[in-house]
């Protein structure tokens, strides 16, 4: 099971000492770099650790301190993008999984969810677009509504080139017209205190959500390989393994040709980049195992649940005997 961060509940920006209703649980995601981190602690007067340039500082999820904001108490799950330093994107969505389940399980479902995304990128870089596809299979159409896309670092960019990307990020099908065309709402963040709860706002007002991939696990019980997300990361990773088998057979003809030639610098070169490809293919070949084999906590759990339930009926027969021993006579009535 992976570890979930939980600092101890705060008050921030209250004006009541009691919320009036139920906590609200919204998730943050986004790229590696895109500034969740950085939202969060500045929504929530939080102390989570933030990552320097590109390099990850969440491979877990973390948990904001809690807030009050129109007089509800409001916690933000901070996630790790798919494309961290640290981890695999196998061991990201696993991690992700794993939480999302084992709160759905036990009864909490988000009252929302943000996808963060660099406004600063002057192009939807490979990484974004597979984090932006996770992001929609996990959340899945239906809970779209409970969503906001958010564009950050507007300081990075004259006001002209921001909005002109913002206008095709939004206009675009493959990059937030089908999300917005689902109910989702794009935001600007440009900050301040003010604009992390403005988005935040509308999304603790609506009735909490089941996302796809906790309806996937807990009660359709899928294994995670089994999910639409499951799925297409084992295709992006045959598509992978294709592509690098290509190019040993590439290389494979070339150390042939080099080899009569007799080239030996050249068949050194070539047999480091043989090498450097058959790491590649090792650490694939984990990664698919990795996703293949994991199972969420949910369904350990309920699994734990009913091996528990059936000793019980097993041996409630001889535990009865125990307590209460049977008088011969109970066994003549009719």
């Amino acid at each position: 099971m992976h570890s979930i961060i939980r600092p101890s509940t705060t008050m921030f920006g209250t004006s009541k000492d009691v919320a009036k209703s139920l906590p609200a649980h919204v998730a943050v995601m986004g790229c590696t770099g895109a500034g969740k981190t950085t939202f969060i602690n500045l929504a929530s007067n939080s102390d989570l650790r933030v990552g320097v340039g590109l390099e990850s500082c969440t491979d877990a999820i973390q948990m904001s301190k809690t807030f009050i904001l129109d007089d509800m108490e409001v916690t933000l799950v901070d996630t790790p993008g798919f494309d961290d330093t640290s981890k695999s994107d196998a061991e990201i969505l696993n991690i992700v999984c794993d939480f999302l389940s084992s709160e759905y399980h036990h009864g909490r479902r988000l009252h929302g969810v943000i996808y963060l995304h660099r406004i600063s990128d002057n192009r939807m870089a490979g990484s974004a677009m597979r984090n932006l596809r996770f992001f929609r299979q996990l959340c899945g159409d239906d809970a779209l509504t409970n969503c906001a896309v958010v564009t950050s670092m507007w300081d990075s960019v004259s006001p002209q080139v921001g909005a002109e990307r913002e206008e095709e990020l939004k206009s675009k099908e493959n990059f937030f017209k089908p999300i917005l065309d689902s109910g989702a709402t794009l935001f600007r963040h440009d900050n301040t205190i003010e604009s992390t709860h403005q988005i935040i706002r509308p999304l603790i007002h609506k009735a909490p959500i089941a996302l796809a991939i906790q309806r996937e696990l807990v009660d359709e019980g899928k294994r995670v390989f089994e999910t639409s997300a499951g799925n297409t990361l084992l295709g992006e990773i045959a598509a992978l393994e294709k592509k690098h088998q290509e190019e040993l057979q590439r290389l494979e003809v070339e150390m042939a040709e080099v080899m009569e030639q007799h080239d030996e610098e050249t068949q050194r070169e070539i047999e480091e980049a043989k090498q450097e490809l058959l790491e590649t293919q090792h650490r694939l070949e984990q990664e698919r195992e990795r996703i293949l084999n994991a199972t969420s906590t949910a369904k350990r759990q309920t699994k734990s649940n009913s091996f528990f339930h059936f000793l019980r009926l097993f041996f409630r027969p001889f535990w009865c005997c125990i307590r209460n021993p049977t008088r011969k006579e109970d066994h003549d009535i009719v």
